[in-house]
């Protein structure tokens, strides 16, 4: 296919001044980054780029956890075709979870500094055949050095930050010559559509494919981990465990309540609010028990979520509750858990259209509101079910996200 009509505007003289003082700043961040995380390596393999060799592969970068999960089932598929694939992340867990779902069956790694000579060192290294950049991950100078290897690229689920699209000038200009690097951007939906088209992206060059978050077995990936009946808060970021434990209803309290925070280095904080609180509780990381008098159970561990989800009574989606904007809803709609999200949604609006609002998700206004519902759920267990019924079902309606990405992406291998 011919890429003749794609910008190749570097990044700028600016951009790239800006690296030079800002790359001890960087390699700081990571030599803490890869210590916070257990991943010690974390500083050497953005430096050193990881381990090359002679194969063909198909670069998949993802920028965490999330990402890695959402493009997995693509990733499987283009294995099964026969593919050698290159995957990184740009963080450390979400390179962990590369690491501990895929094993040696690809080639793992992370992401170099945003850094010319790095960036370049990188694609000296990998013989890639094409680049498959998911969601947000826009990086000039990285993208710009893969291009100019004749590297085409394809932009995978793709979607534009709220705070992209109030950035400055400068910042809009930056991200307009970026998307010019690539062949095609394939987004999630019309909304998203047309926040590429307002960056200047030409009409021709995007499709609306639909979002790899609601491709899922809706089978856990662990047998069941707690005996006792539980509700979860799944994904929850700061702030918003405290005022989960502080609301609970005194009626419900022989509930053992599970966190699962979005950011698991954050239990420390978490535990010593639990404390506060003066409620017993169990940290998973720890290996500690649940028995009759655990009130809350800490799971601050990754890869374990859907499990967690799975034999919930209630799933409360976190980030939802702050000014995150929401977390995915589609893998405990595809577990067919009974879900209830708060009034955050600028994350989800279109998975709660396609779950439907009180039919496949619950959506409320506050926390207290939210244990209302949890109340009026766990008095009602058929009205639960049919909550997680509708929700698997509707999902189960949705087109084959993976085949309609593997369509357009084969032309280009």
């Amino acid at each position: 296919m011919s890429t003749h009509n794609l910008s190749l505007s570097s990044p700028g003289l600016g951009y790239r001044l800006l690296s030079f003082p800002l790359y001890l700043f960087w390699a700081l961040h990571a030599l803490i980054h890869g210590l916070k995380h257990g991943l010690p390596s974390y500083l050497g393999l953005r430096i050193k780029g990881g381990e090359s060799d002679n194969l063909q592969r198909i670069w998949v970068h993802a920028a965490s956890v999330g990402e890695v999960r959402a493009i997995t089932p693509l990733v499987q598929a283009l294995m099964q075709q026969g593919e050698k694939i290159l995957f990184t992340s740009f963080t450390a867990t979400g390179y962990q979870v590369i690491q501990h779902d895929f094993a040696d069956s690809v080639s793992s790694g992370v992401i170099p500094f945003e850094h010319r000579r790095d960036c370049r060192r990188f694609f000296r290294q990998h013989k890639i055949k094409l680049g498959l950049i998911v969601e947000t991950e826009l990086w000039p100078e990285l993208l710009y050095q893969a291009r100019k290897q004749n590297i085409r690229l394809l932009l995978i689920n793709a979607r534009l930050s709220h705070k992209s699209l109030q950035a400055g000038k400068y910042v809009r200009g930056l991200l307009s010559t970026t998307l010019g690097y690539f062949e095609r951007i394939l987004t999630r939906n019309s909304k998203d559509c047309d926040a590429f088209l307002s960056m200047g992206t030409r009409e021709n060059r995007i499709a609306i494919v639909g979002n790899l978050k609601s491709f899922s077995a809706g089978k856990p990936r662990q047998p069941r981990l707690i005996e006792r009946d539980y509700l979860i808060l799944a994904s929850s970021h700061k702030g918003e465990e405290q005022q989960f434990l502080q609301a609970r209803p005194d009626g419900l309290k022989h509930y053992l309540l599970v966190l699962a925070p979005r950011h698991p280095d954050r239990s420390a904080a978490i535990q010593a609010q639990i404390e506060t609180l003066g409620m017993s509780f169990s940290v998973r990381s720890k290996a500690q028990s649940v028995d009759q008098g655990t009130e809350v159970y800490l799971a601050d561990t990754l890869g374990e979520l859907d499990s967690l989800m799975a034999y919930a009574r209630v799933v409360i989606m976190g980030g939802s509750f702050d000014t995150t904007g929401g977390h995915n809803l589609i893998e405990p709609a595809a577990l067919g858990c009974a879900i209830i999200t708060g009034a955050s949604d600028s994350n989800i609006v279109e998975d709660i259209n396609m779950l439907g609002q009180n039919q496949g998700v619950l959506q409320v206004e506050s926390m207290p509101a939210c244990w209302q519902a949890v109340t009026r759920l766990i008095a009602h267990p058929e009205e639960a079910l049919a909550l997680g019924r509708e929700a698997k079902s509707r999902l189960a309606q949705q087109p084959d996200i993976i085949q309609q990405y593997m369509a357009i992406i084969k032309p280009w291998l």
